[in-house]
């Protein structure tokens, strides 16, 4: 569901591959200035603006400043950073909410600890002009999805309220952004969400997609985007889990002031191949207003996962819905 950059260098690639060969665990130890080892597994296979947090956070020594030295685990899929903690091959995981659902099921020792975003704006996007009728139009057509967990949750959901299932529409399944496949006419609808999607069709376009909110087709409007942790590592480490929030806090704070700096640091880290300045300062200007609810950053409440869990339960994607304590936590929010 992302539009998500590339690397010029595999630089953070020999973290992966030493972890899925047996290397040392997560947080083993600290460097030789004193520093303790953090290691943070984002939710996507390539580098997007949601990782601005981390970049600002250790290009400006944010997690410096806490003691910490924060490396970053990229999954080798777009499914996996919830597992990588739960593995112990990282200690906190940027995933969704959905993904945290599904490791509760499963039973995987990891639980969120704070919201990453507080809204859904997932949806599906049409080209200029040739907006949906309803979600019932999409019976027949081509839709590009993605494997991630969220995408196949809030799909199921649109399309059960629709009347509509899964072998009624085309899907097409990308691996990068589907927004050029859209452009090129090789599907009829995107699935993305607002701050990925519209700003890498207009870097190509010139014009703005058509959209259809999820939320206005029977989803709920609950955070995509969450930070979870292993259950193992928050016992013995409970303190590193505050710290490390509370410096990302700051990050996230300073990136949405300096955005065109925040921007710069995020292309600069690990030489980071972005498709363009204006897209990228593009993207996050449009997550900006999606991090920050009533109580500001990272709080998660009952209701949004209790939302999230009746959905799937409705739409014949979860058993049961456990209770919400099952899934969060905010003690480690300052």
């Amino acid at each position: 569901m992302k539009t998500s950059k590339w690397f010029a260098a595999s630089a953070l690639l020999p973290l992966w591959l030493a972890s899925a060969c047996g290397g040392a665990g997560a947080s083993s130890g600290k460097t030789a200035d004193g520093l303790t080892k953090v290691k943070v597994a984002p939710d996507w296979i390539a580098a997007d603006i949601t990782w601005i947090p981390y970049t600002v956070g250790i290009s400006n020594g944010f997690y410096k400043a806490a003691g910490l030295d924060v490396s970053l685990v990229p999954p080798p899929d777009n499914s996996s950073s919830v597992k990588i903690v739960a593995s112990g091959q990282a200690d906190i995981a940027e995933t969704t909410l959905t993904d945290q659902v599904f490791a509760a099921k499963q039973s995987l020792p990891v639980i969120s600890i704070a919201n990453l975003s507080q809204t859904n704006n997932w949806g599906f996007f049409t080209k200029t002009g040739a907006k949906l009728a309803s979600p019932a139009a999409l019976k027949g057509m081509k839709v590009g999805v993605f494997d991630d967990a969220w995408t196949k949750a809030m799909l199921g959901v649109v399309l059960r309220k629709a009347g509509l299932k899964a072998t009624d529409i085309q899907q097409v399944t990308a691996t990068d952004s589907d927004i050029p496949l859209l452009i090129a006419g090789k599907i009829d609808v995107a699935t993305n969400t607002t701050n990925f999607g519209p700003p890498s069709y207009a870097e190509k376009t010139g014009a703005q997609p058509e959209t259809m909110p999820a939320t206005g087709l029977g989803a709920p409007d609950i955070p995509i985007w969450n930070y979870a942790a292993s259950t193992r590592w928050l016992q013995k480490n409970p303190d590193l889990a505050r710290k490390w929030l509370a410096a990302t806090a700051k990050a996230t704070e300073w990136a949405i002031a300096n955005p065109d700096a925040a921007v710069k640091a995020y292309e600069a880290y690990h030489k980071l191949k972005p498709s363009g300045y204006a897209t990228d300062l593009a993207e996050w200007k449009a997550t900006v207003p999606l991090l920050k609810g009533s109580t500001g950053l990272f709080t998660a409440t009952d209701g949004q996962w209790t939302q999230l869990t009746q959905a799937l339960v409705a739409a014949g994607q979860l058993d049961k819905a456990l209770p919400p304590s099952t899934y969060y936590t905010n003690k480690y929010i300052g």
